[in-house]
């Protein structure tokens, strides 16, 4: 189990979270809902290290052994997919470009450029990066923005088979769907919503 304790951060004035607690599972796909700006991001980067808060811990994970996901797909335009991709692997893995490129659809793209992929696409590519990289837990922050439903349940079947724990965060139904756990959450600051 991962395990917030009276977590508390803000941004400048903004109070993001207050004394927050929560029990995350530390298997299977785990799923924070809740409205734009209630703090889930704040959360995941809490979880992954890269937000230090002023006050509680995090206990159950390491956040050097955390792949992270972010809002924006942060590819590099001179980069192909298939670089993007190699990038993120040791050199002893860099036969499995192959099994990436199928994990995320994108067949046959290995030597295209960002800017010559769709939104969806490059949205793919960005969460194909991130689970290449791999680690003991992936924070995916809306991985399947701009993806259409039957590909991101597929992805997320695909997710689930990496045997390793997921947070994700996400405001799409069918993707809340197909999660083990989906955590409801209101703010900020940020809380368990209740009902």
């Amino acid at each position: 189990m991962i395990k917030l304790e009276n977590i508390t951060f803000r941004y400048g004035e903004k109070l993001v979270l207050d004394g927050f607690s929560l029990e995350i599972p530390d298997r299977g796909l785990t799923a924070l809902s809740g409205p734009s700006g209630c703090g889930k991001t704040t959360l995941l980067r809490v979880l992954g290290g890269l937000a230090r808060p002023e006050r509680g811990k995090v206990d159950g994970l390491d956040p050097a052994r955390t792949a992270f996901l972010f809002q924006e797909d942060r590819l590099l335009p001179w980069r192909t997919v298939g670089q993007h991709i190699t990038d993120v692997l040791p050199r002893s893995r860099r036969g499995e470009l192959p099994r990436w490129l199928a994990f995320a659809e994108l067949e046959g793209e290995g030597g295209a450029y960002p800017s010559a992929l769709s939104g969806g696409m490059a949205r793919r590519l960005a969460l194909a990066r991130c689970a290449a990289l791999g680690g003991e837990l992936l924070l995916l922050d809306e991985p399947f923005a701009g993806v259409d439903p039957a590909r991101a349940a597929r992805i997320l079947e695909q997710l689930r088979g990496l045997g390793v724990p997921v947070v994700l965060a996400s405001h799409q139904a069918p993707v809340l769907a197909a999660c083990d756990v989906v955590i409801k959450l209101d703010g900020p600051p940020l809380r368990e919503a209740r009902g």
